[in-house]
């Protein structure tokens, strides 16, 4: 029986997020964010406070953001969100496109209002972390404000909204003013805004402009709605940053591993069913932890955590001078495949293929391919074969003629028969030898083998043939006396005959014969009435 109610659950929940708020909801948010620096060096975290000291707009990005913006960051887009917190604060989402076409995350801000010097502070502080490294194309709602701040810190971008009307310009000029004019809207005021900035959302004015495939904003949309299915319109800022973090995880799980050639050269070095394994592993790289590198000598100790156990600790040893990479897992020990902690360690050394020391020849492709050892001569075996081969073809030629003719035969058997002794006699008479030894070597049946447990009652091991069985004898069951039955039993019988007439007798046929009384086949007429007259007697 539970010794507490749902609502003492509830309590406690509550009373464990309260204790993780000693010093407000705003500071255990940023603390949670610098503490991050110990797993990754390049977190950074930065933050406005108002007039009463309170969290105005909060920027946040991890090193791998960092990482994908300066390598992916030429096309940008980013939308606002809401209804993430329980302080309404907007939510903003940094994010691109990788190599993949995949959705990768650059950053998220949270910001005080929506306001252009708000956009603004955003901007600056993103291109600040950055390194300064601004976009070519920026893609974004038709919000006044956003388009404001983004005319302002980066003027040279190409701001895009969304893509309509796939014309040429001449074909969409026309096309507008025929539109406008057939609807009556030339006075419109809407319209007229909507056509100043055709600019960034007319395919006539954008074609040409490399955007990795972004054409609306609904891949920004796309992004808010799968962050909304991790956060509550009730969340703590706390429990804010910490469900963002989830949702990073979630998208680099689903991205590719990034190690292309590594899974490449495995394709083509391992069988296809343990390539299959391979794979798994080089795939689970996206779901491990990277908590820190320490260098002992010229060896480099990795560390990496799981996301589903961030207890366990697992270490790697890299020596770029030695021809193999060691976890304490001991997968490769025990499989002969690499494991997930030892390709992480791959990508994050640039390594191509896979080290020499990490290949375990029994599982690649030309496991069974003929290699020669370091104790037999390669060139040697390779004549060897080849006049093997030779001599195969002139023999079967000198078989096919003279089994063709008896003298033939005898002719080509005494050569046969005289070259083979010349040779045998050269190399020391080593194969007449051979077949005299296997002459005299004569193999006789093995021994009757005594197995566990009482032999059977009767029998004497290893003499089946003299055997004589033993057992019981069967009795009569009437009289106890061998040799008979209880059908055939003279005491029975003359018992059964004490109750018929004089004359007549309990068995039909001849006693003495000691023909069973069943066989009826061969009976008189007689003997047929005299049963009949016994029975309806009877």
């Amino acid at each position: 029986m539970l010794r507490f109610t749902k609502r003492d659950l509830y309590n406690y929940v509550h009373s464990q997020r309260i204790a993780q708020l000693n010093d407000g909801d705003a500071a255990a948010a940023i603390s949670y964010l610098e503490g991050k620096v110990n797993a990754d060096m390049m977190t950074v975290a930065r933050y406005t406070k108002t007039t009463g000291d309170q969290l105005g707009s909060l920027f946040w990005a991890d090193g791998q953001m960092m990482a994908d913006y300066q390598l992916f960051g030429d096309v940008l887009a980013f939308d606002a969100t809401y209804r993430s917190n329980k302080y309404k604060k907007p939510l903003v989402v940094f994010s691109g496109s990788n190599h993949h076409k995949q959705t990768a995350i650059f950053g998220f801000a949270l910001l005080q209002d929506e306001e252009v010097r708000t956009y603004r502070w955003m901007l600056l502080n993103m291109l600040d972390v950055m390194e300064s490294k601004k976009p070519s194309v920026v893609v974004t709602d038709g919000d006044k404000a956003m388009r404001a701040a983004i005319a302002d810190v980066l003027p040279s971008a190409r701001h895009r909204k969304a893509v309509y009307a796939n014309f040429d310009v001449a074909e969409f000029e026309e096309y507008w003013r025929t539109a406008v004019k057939s609807l009556g809207l030339m006075e419109n005021s809407w319209v007229k805004s909507t056509y100043e900035l055709r600019q960034s959302w007319a395919t006539a004015y954008l074609r040409g402009t490399f955007c990795t495939s972004y054409k609306t904003t609904s891949r920004c949309e796309g992004i808010n709605a799968f962050v909304k299915g991790f956060l509550k319109s009730t969340n703590s800022l706390l429990e804010l940053v910490q469900s963002l973090d989830r949702v990073v995880k979630d998208y680099r799980n689903n991205e590719l591993t990034g190690l292309d050639k590594i899974e490449l050269f495995a394709a083509k070095l391992y069988t296809r069913a343990v390539f299959k394994e391979v794979r798994k592993q080089i795939k689970g790289v996206g779901s491990l932890l990277f908590l820190g590198k320490d260098s002992i000598s010229t060896t480099s100790v990795y560390k990496f955590s799981s996301v589903g156990n961030r207890s366990r600790v697992r270490k790697v040893l890299y020596d770029p001078s030695e021809p193999k990479i060691e976890c304490d897992c001991m997968m490769w020990n025990s499989e002969g495949i690499p494991c997930c902690h030892i390709f992480c360690v791959m990508k994050y050394e640039g390594l191509g293929e896979i080290p020499p020391g990490l290949i375990l020849r029994r599982w690649c492709k030309d496991a069974k391919e003929w290699t020669a050892s370091s104790t037999c001569d390669s060139l040697g075996h390779t004549s060897r074969l080849l006049r093997y081969g030779a001599l195969c073809s002139s023999m079967s030629v000198v078989a096919k003629l003279a089994s063709d003719d008896a003298a033939d035969f005898f002719l080509a058997r005494d050569a046969l028969t005289s070259l083979a002794r010349r040779l045998q006699l050269r190399r020391g008479n080593t194969v007449a030898q051979d077949e005299r030894v296997r002459e005299q070597d004569v193999v006789r049946d093995p021994a009757v083998t005594r197995t566990k447990g009482a032999p059977k009652r009767g029998r004497e091991m290893g003499s089946s043939t003299n055997a004589v069985p033993g057992g019981k004898r069967r009795c009569c069951t009437s009289c106890g006396l061998p040799s008979h039955t209880k059908r055939t039993c003279m005491s029975q019988r003359e018992t059964s005959q004490a109750g018929y007439p004089e004359g007549t007798s309990a068995t039909i046929g001849d006693p003495s014969s000691g023909e069973p009384s069943g066989n009826r086949s061969g009976r008189s007429c007689s003997e047929v009435c005299l049963m009949i007259w016994v029975i309806f007697d009877m």
